[in-house]
């Protein structure tokens, strides 16, 4: 099992999206957009599932970032609660945040590092 974990600083998140508006279609699917876009702090919830899908990236071992942001997928469940899908696998998330800081951390019992 490997666990891979980023966090974000998510007023300099908002800054660079804001810099950047492309950086929107680039890293996040039309239904993470969705989402996030449709609650009170949009920005939030962006910065959380961009720090899901890094933290995904490190439990992987996969890199460059940029080809794999859309290759991953950050939703919630019913419950609220956040999963990962890669390649149509399952990969478990748990995400939090205080004092514009975001975490995320990500397992994945079956890594491709052998």
């Amino acid at each position: 099992m490997t666990i891979g974990i980023d966090i974000v600083d998510v007023g300099r998140f908002a800054s660079t999206i804001e810099r950047a508006p492309g950086l929107r279609r680039r890293f996040f699917t039309t239904a993470e957009l969705a989402y996030c876009e449709g609650s009170a702090d949009h920005t939030l919830h962006l910065a959380a599932t961009f720090a899901a899908k890094e933290a995904v990236m490190k439990a992987r071992g996969l890199g460059p970032a940029a080809a794999w942001m859309k290759r991953i997928e950050v939703l919630r469940r019913p419950s609220g609660a956040p999963i990962a899908t890669l390649d149509a696998k399952e990969l478990p998330v748990s995400i939090s945040h205080d004092a514009g800081v975001v975490v995320a951390i990500a397992t994945d019992h079956c890594s491709c590092l052998g």
